[in-house]
């Protein structure tokens, strides 16, 4: 580590896993673990989260005092003044102090937000959307939320709540969405959203063709059966297909008209569709966008893919550092 580098340690807090890492500010990952998260008790996970850490340090050979900082991306409900979350994923999960629990145990200071505003830090520091000053990160998953960057700052809003853009509302008629919305981009497009239209639309019909891929299993329907469903061409597959990516460029018009950015950034589903998907959403944007805002903005699949969870912890702290004046922005160092 060079002499001016900072030593980060990460977590990405999920409902079933949550990722440590040990890394540089220069985006270097030294080490990484896993920890089991889903039906176990705060207590017992916020105490194997402190001792990977102490661990990570020791097997790559260093000291506690080496340790710069401590950052957590973690899903909503969250409380980022206070540093508590209250995932919904997480039953036992009311109100833990994940944030002070963590500096007091490992004696540096701990950063704080949610995994969306953790997933565009990692992408503009260190993945596609590097050097943008006006970018936008949308994870594209179970369910679909988004990070923002303006003039070079992640944008948190009045509340620290900025950034649910999976819950902008498409279509007030669309819908229902699991936030008690309706027709949120979330609803048209999101994972669990996709599954549980299909299992509503085709599930009971074990002689469908995309029955078939997923060889009869209902909860095998989603993203992944559907995608090859569309390469195989079956009709009810590209017409769900064409509605999703409609709705995508829809949403992303909007992003776009709004904020003006360099880069809008697309995660999970994106990048197991690639082209599948990319190419239909451009086509369609000019439908939903200035061509002033398509001509100044790239629209690009993650650079950091499954690996981005290494990073995003890491670059919560970076981000709270940057914040700071403590540490200085990789493409800006002269």
């Amino acid at each position: 580590m060079k002499k001016d580098g900072k030593l980060i340690l990460g977590f990405d807090i999920g409902g079933t896993k949550i990722a440590a890492a040990l890394g540089t500010s220069d985006g270097k990952i030294i080490g990484s673990k896993r920890i089991k998260s889903e039906h176990r008790s705060p207590e017992d996970v916020l105490g194997e989260m402190v001792a990977d850490g102490y661990a990570l340090l020791k097997d790559n050979g260093f000291k506690n005092s080496d340790l710069t900082a401590i950052g957590i991306g973690a899903p909503g409900p969250m409380d980022i003044p206070k540093g508590t979350i209250s995932p919904c994923n997480m039953k036992k999960w009311i109100n833990v102090p994940v944030r002070d629990h963590l500096a007091e145990k490992m004696g540096v200071k701990a950063y704080f937000d949610n995994d969306a505003n953790a997933g565009v830090l990692a992408e503009w520091f260190f993945g596609a959307g590097k050097g943008c000053r006006n970018l936008i990160y949308l994870t594209m998953s179970t369910g679909i939320g988004g990070g923002i960057i303006v003039n070079g700052h992640l944008v948190q809003g009045a509340s620290f709540l900025a950034g649910e853009m999976g819950h902008v509302v498409l279509d007030p008629k669309g819908p229902q969405c699991n936030c008690g919305l309706k027709g949120c981009y979330e609803a048209f497009c999101g994972g669990r959203a996709i599954s549980d239209r299909m299992k509503r639309e085709i599930g009971g019909q074990p002689d469908h063709p995309i029955m078939k891929l997923a060889e009869g299993k209902v909860d095998d329907l989603g993203y992944p059966v559907l995608r090859q469903a569309v390469v195989n061409k079956d009709p009810y597959a590209l017409a769900l297909w064409d509605e999703i990516c409609l709705r995508n460029a829809q949403a992303i018009g909007i992003f776009a008209n709004t904020f003006n950015p360099e880069m809008i950034v697309l995660g999970t589903v994106a990048l197991h569709s690639k082209e599948l998907l990319l190419d239909p959403v451009k086509r369609y944007l000019p439908l939903f966008c200035w061509k002033e805002m398509l001509q100044a903005m790239e629209l690009r699949v993650t650079a950091l893919g499954s690996h981005i969870g290494e990073y995003s912890g890491i670059c919560v702290a970076l981000n709270g550092l940057f914040e700071e004046g403590k540490w200085q922005l990789p493409w800006e160092k002269k």
